[in-house]
């Protein structure tokens, strides 16, 4: 990137921060604050305010292309991390869709999961929408921030069963709940229930009465033979399903408790054998685990995604700041529905300007607008959507 480049973007940010005022985060005083460059989104970090007032003029004056806030409350944010003194910490969710340039689709699809995440925080947790928010971030994906007292002393383990939870690392076997003497009662997943097992249950229903032979067979482990079977026994497995009767459902090889032996394994051959969890540690179920994957929520590898609700230290984009990769402001959302990032999330003029491009730029969509493919030249393009392409460094500024 040329000078001439760099010297526009930061004129234009400037600008920015100059017509907008930006909200502090609660109790500011306690934050801690870090700032990013054009290649580092966190470049300096340990920076505090003391008011409002103190953000508004560094923000003015310094412009940064990243402005990010600690999800943790310290007595001395200013310090040195290991002489800060946490104070607790909000939780904190970061939700992104890989993608290379901006995509109305891929964008749809994160809010989807954002919703499905809200769906948990308020269902499985009991949080009041008062203490959840939702901040685009200003590029791929949604922040989550949980403002809850009974939240906000847990630790990194407490929080990682949270994320682990969310993400689908559950034991199916701990919902099937008991097996009694002969008889051999299975009792799991059913109509009514709430959380994980509410969810197993509906979607486990809704695949099996949908799906088609095809569909079965797809599954690792099913194959031609059970994909029929299941076929053939749909009504009847449909109504245990309804009742939890999972010990009703042997024919179904992919949701069966693989059987110990019975005559080596009962209540009378073995008088240690006391509790429903011996009987059916070795419960294997692909169709299951395939529901679980589709219904949990999708995080990045461990080190990223997951590592933002872990972290009780982290940083996190403050929102109604610019993001630095794409010229989009991260607007907090209200009505996540209704909100549409590529217009919403505008920050700078619809006039047109001229950049000289270095290479080609794929079909990208901003601002409610689809444009390209552009070859490597000359181009002229509505200033938000000129800056993006600017940021991204596909190109230089043209005076």
């Amino acid at each position: 990137m040329n000078i001439e480049t760099k010297l526009f973007l930061k004129k234009k940010f400037t600008e920015y921060y100059t017509r907008h005022l930006v909200s502090a985060p609660g109790e500011i005083e306690r934050r801690e604050f870090g700032f990013g460059t054009l290649t580092d989104k966190i470049k300096i970090r340990h920076k505090a305010f003391r008011s409002e007032k103190d953000l508004h003029g560094f923000l003015r004056r310094e412009a940064p292309y990243y402005i990010s806030y600690s999800a943790a409350y310290y007595d001395y944010p200013a310090n040195a991390m290991n002489e800060k003194v946490w104070r607790g910490a909000e939780l904190i969710f970061d939700l992104d869709v890989p993608m290379k340039f901006l995509s109305s689709k891929n964008l749809e699809k994160v809010k989807k999961e954002t919703q499905s995440l809200l769906d948990f925080l308020k269902g499985d947790y009991g949080i009041p929408d008062k203490e959840i928010s939702v901040n685009f971030s200003g590029s791929k994906g949604y922040h989550i921030h949980v403002s809850s007292e009974n939240v906000k002393n847990l630790g990194r383990d407490e929080r990682r069963e949270i994320v682990d939870y969310l993400t689908g690392k559950i034991n199916f076997k701990d919902y099937l709940k008991k097996i009694v003497a002969k008889d051999e009662i299975e009792i799991g997943p059913k109509k009514g229930d709430k959380g994980w097992p509410g969810r197993i249950y509906k979607g486990l229903y809704e695949f099996i009465r949908d799906s088609t032979e095809k569909d079965l067979r797809e599954i690792p482990g099913i194959g031609e033979k059970k994909a029929k079977t299941i076929m053939d026994g749909k009504e009847r497995l449909l109504k245990a399903l309804a009742d939890g009767r999972y010990d009703l459902m042997p024919e179904i090889a992919s949701i069966e408790r693989q059987y110990m032996d019975r005559t080596k394994v009962s209540t009378q051959s073995d008088p240690n054998f006391k509790t429903s969890r011996q009987y059916i540690s070795k419960f294997e179920s692909p169709l299951i685990q395939k529901i679980i994957e589709s219904l949990a929520i999708h995080m990045e590898a461990e080190d990223t995604d997951k590592m933002v609700s872990i972290d009780t230290s982290r940083l996190i984009r403050l929102p109604d700041t610019l993001h630095g990769g794409s010229g989009l402001a991260a607007r907090k959302v209200t009505d996540l529905e209704k909100f549409n990032p590529l217009t919403d999330a505008l920050a700078f003029g619809n006039g047109d300007m001229k950049i000289c491009l270095r290479e080609q730029v794929p079909v990208f969509e901003i601002g409610g607008q689809m444009f390209g493919p552009f070859d490597a030249g000359s181009v002229e393009l509505p200033e938000y959507a000129a800056v993006y392409l600017l940021l991204k460094d596909t190109g230089e500024y043209v005076a």
